[in-house]
């Protein structure tokens, strides 16, 4: 992405003026709002924000259906990242409405659908395909400018979401899946997938530690993942073999571990999930996992402390996800338009809204002050 001196000081510019969280999220938010994509009809896509009591407050159109929203830590700019294979991050100030720059993936390369600031919020890491060779690549890009920092190998292919375990270290899932824009449902290496996690050193792209499946579970994609205040890193898995085999579809891992531990499911649960997980959240404290599975129709619950199953919540085509500032309390939201609280230590969830002709995306993100 080539930008002039005149764009990148109107950009600059441009970012002075957008206010703080603190100064714009409205006093009726309760100092929170929640983030998410959404379309209308198979032709109808946006981003949205909505306060804790269900209310959207505010919406903009999209050119096509994003994935994951990216929310800058410190002034009032969200992203909505374009669905797998996607070429565009489309920003926006969410109070306003204005749209604010839109930043394209590097030549012949695509975006996953997911996005990350650092925790200063000056640089936008982005995961994409290099598409020609299936190369996965982690892209380092300059905020507001979008110029491009830096940009490292993921470790593997198919690098779907990322999240940052410090300041200097991104943990990424390499899906394994090499596919092209040109029919980008079609797998082109099933059966030599090779999906793992990596742990990426930010100061030179190093590989601190990687860790993947054994031979017999290569077919088990890496899709989305957390990590917790101890280092923890939770991995939802898509298997791409068959509905009747029984493989594991939750796991842990951390910078440290030389092979992942996977959790316990219960295989009556198990067997629901359709071998599908969306989101993965921990809570607040860290000591509750939840998982959410679109095509089972429900969110499923971990204990870390002593990686026991806890239960499930049923909710239609349910994927969005988030923590809020209680522990092991979560907000969900579903392709039905619904919005819930859950509690599952209480086994307490009631819905907080449901918005006609409204279908939530996949994925979900808090915003506080």
């Amino acid at each position: 992405m080539h930008i002039n001196r005149r764009q990148f000081l109107a950009s600059s510019l441009a970012a002075l003026t957008i206010p703080t969280w603190a100064s714009s999220i409205p006093l009726k938010s309760n100092k929170e709002i929640f983030v998410s994509a959404f379309s209308q009809s198979k032709t109808e896509h946006f981003i949205g924000a909505f306060l804790s009591n269900g209310e959207l407050i505010w919406s903009m159109p999209l050119s096509d259906r994003a994935h994951a929203p990216v929310v800058h830590p410190t002034h009032s700019v969200v992203g909505a990242v374009a669905r797998r294979p996607g070429f565009y991050i489309d920003f926006f100030n969410p109070m306003t409405g204005e749209h604010f720059s839109k930043i394209e993936p590097l030549a012949e390369h695509h975006f996953y659908g997911h996005a990350v600031f650092t925790e200063d919020g000056r640089t936008l890491i982005t995961q994409e395909n290099h598409y020609p060779t299936g190369e996965g690549k982690i892209v380092l890009r300059q905020w507001p400018t979008g110029e491009v920092i830096n940009e490292f190998k993921s470790g593997g292919i198919g690098p779907h979401e990322s999240v940052l375990m410090n300041q200097s270290t991104l943990v990424i899932a390499n899906g394994g899946l090499k596919t092209h824009p040109d029919n980008d449902r079609e797998i082109l290496n099933l059966e030599t997938m090779q999906p793992n996690v990596t742990y990426l050193s930010l100061k030179d792209g190093s590989i601190l530690n990687q860790v993947g499946h054994t031979p017999d579970l290569h077919k088990l994609s890496i899709r989305h993942l957390d990590v917790n205040a101890k280092g923890e890193v939770a991995l939802g898995f898509q298997y791409q073999g068959e509905l009747w085999e029984q493989v594991p579809l939750v796991a842990l891992s951390s910078k440290e571990s030389s092979e992942l531990e996977y959790l316990p499911i219960p295989e009556h649960v198990r067997a629901r999930f359709k071998q599908y997980c969306g989101s993965v959240c921990f809570d607040k404290s860290g000591e509750t996992l939840a998982i959410s599975t679109p095509r089972g129709g429900f969110v499923a619950y971990w204990d870390m402390p002593s990686r026991s199953f806890i239960k499930v919540d049923n909710c239609r085509d349910v994927c969005g996800l988030v923590a809020t500032d209680q522990e092991n309390e979560f907000i969900l939201t579903s392709g039905t338009g619904k919005q819930l609280i859950s509690n599952p230590r209480s086994s307490q969830i009631s819905e907080i809204n449901q918005l006609a002709n409204i279908h939530w995306d996949n994925h979900l993100r808090r915003i506080e002050i």
